[in-house]
């Protein structure tokens, strides 16, 4: 996993899809291989676009395939930011992109 941010930037990264589902599903997986996006973990009385994702500390639904449930994760984190009128051509591209990367990564895996 490549480090971004620092310590107190209320950053985090988002794992899509989740770790958990991840490890679940394929032998030997960890948490450095995992694809990621950085997002607000904190905020006064909204507990951060982070903490409002579908995946974020719940048990994955291992029924889903992993091409339903990047693409559940993925409208997940464009509605969080459209509900917030944040989503725009970066973030379009940055989704878009991390889906080609599960994709490249995880070839036979998202078949």
């Amino acid at each position: 996993m490549l480090k971004l941010g620092s310590r107190g930037d209320n950053l985090t990264p988002h794992h899509l899809p989740s770790n958990a589902y991840m490890k679940a599903k394929i032998k030997g997986y960890t948490t450095n291989q995992g694809i990621a996006i950085m997002m607000e973990h904190l905020s006064p009385g909204k507990g951060g676009r982070h903490r409002q994702t579908l995946s974020y500390g719940k048990s994955p639904d291992l029924t889903l395939s992993p091409r339903q449930t990047l693409a559940q994760e993925v409208w997940d984190i464009r509605s969080i930011y459209l509900g917030q009128g944040l989503y725009n051509a970066d973030i379009r591209k940055g989704l878009q992109e991390l889906i080609q990367l599960n994709k490249t990564t995880w070839s036979t895996f998202f078949d």
